[in-house]
């Protein structure tokens, strides 16, 4: 399809984001866990458009808890080898750094869990409207939403794959310049993977279907 980035977050995203942040600060660095979607999820989950057609609405997702290596890009460098990611904007402070991974982490569990309308929650505007475009184009299809075209893009067959890449994933570096930035982390067999993300009101989203791998 060619779509390079996702959309449909919800509109009170920004406070729950600093929630995150927060609540990673005062628990200390070792993990970006779930804390961004336990504030979305007591504040109703997020967007309320989604389809409920769809397995699994955005308010029944229950984020897992996750443990990143961190380190800074510098270990991903590779010699003599195209470090534009690695070396993209600046590395980010640590807080910061959790909230990407909470939003990185959520939308790669709710991806492989099927739950379509929570994975759209972490996906940038500009995908959302990638989507509405395909939507409006193709006649033929019956769901609109975020949510209902991501499950019709998804062969079934990946599901596997996703699961294996949500549970691997080792978040070890933000690197930001403006309201764009990569999350750089390690994925399946030691794959390391670039996901571009959006900042769209001090959020941190995932501006693309899948990680760009690296190595």
């Amino acid at each position: 399809m060619g779509l390079g980035a996702c959309g449909g977050g919800s509109g009170d995203s920004s406070s729950s984001s600093t929630e995150a942040a927060q609540a990673q600060t005062a628990g200390g660095s070792g993990g970006s866990g779930s804390k961004q979607s336990e504030a979305k999820g007591a504040e109703g989950g997020g967007s309320g458009s989604e389809s409920s057609s769809h397995k699994g609405e955005a308010t029944e997702f229950t984020p897992k808890q996750h443990s990143d290596a961190g380190g800074g890009s510098q270990q991903y460098v590779q010699k003599g080898g195209d470090n534009s990611v690695q070396e993209f904007g600046k590395e980010a402070e640590q807080q910061e750094l959790d909230v990407a991974a909470v939003a990185l982490h959520n939308f790669l569990d709710a991806r492989a869990e099927g739950n379509w309308a929570a994975a759209c929650d972490y996906m940038s505007k500009s995908i959302v409207e990638s989507f509405e475009k395909l939507a409006a184009q193709a006649k033929q299809l019956k769901e609109t939403s975020c949510a209902g075209i991501l499950e019709k893009l998804t062969n079934p067959a990946a599901r596997s794959a996703m699961k294996q890449e949500a549970e691997k994933a080792n978040v070890g570096s933000l690197r930001v310049e403006g309201d764009r930035s990569f999350v750089i982390y390690k994925g399946v067999k030691g794959t390391i993977l670039a996901m571009p993300m959006a900042n769209e009101d001090g959020d941190w989203k995932v501006a693309s279907l899948a990680g760009t791998p690296l190595n």
